[in-house]
């Protein structure tokens, strides 16, 4: 798996899933969804938001990777249009 630093640096070219699996657990799926466990962790997190944000996916992904300071972009943007 790409570290967090050398994915800042020189970009991210992991699978997503990779990164989500390897943070939160749980079977690896085998189309391109993201892990259940995944999923699970981010309805929990969004579930404060209101209706308005909630739509905007720059804003979710934001809450994502507050929430999660090891999500990389490209895992949490991944996570969050899955999740909406």
């Amino acid at each position: 798996m790409q570290s967090i630093w050398s994915a800042k640096i020189f970009g991210d070219r992991e699978d997503p899933r990779a990164r989500l699996h390897a943070l939160f657990g749980g079977a690896k799926p085998a189309a391109g969804q993201p892990p259940e466990a995944a999923l699970m962790w981010a309805r929990e997190v969004l579930a404060e938001m209101d209706a308005a944000a909630a739509a905007d996916s720059v804003a979710v992904t934001r809450r994502l990777r507050a929430a999660e300071p090891r999500l990389t972009l490209r895992a949490a943007t991944f996570l969050a249009a899955h999740v909406r």
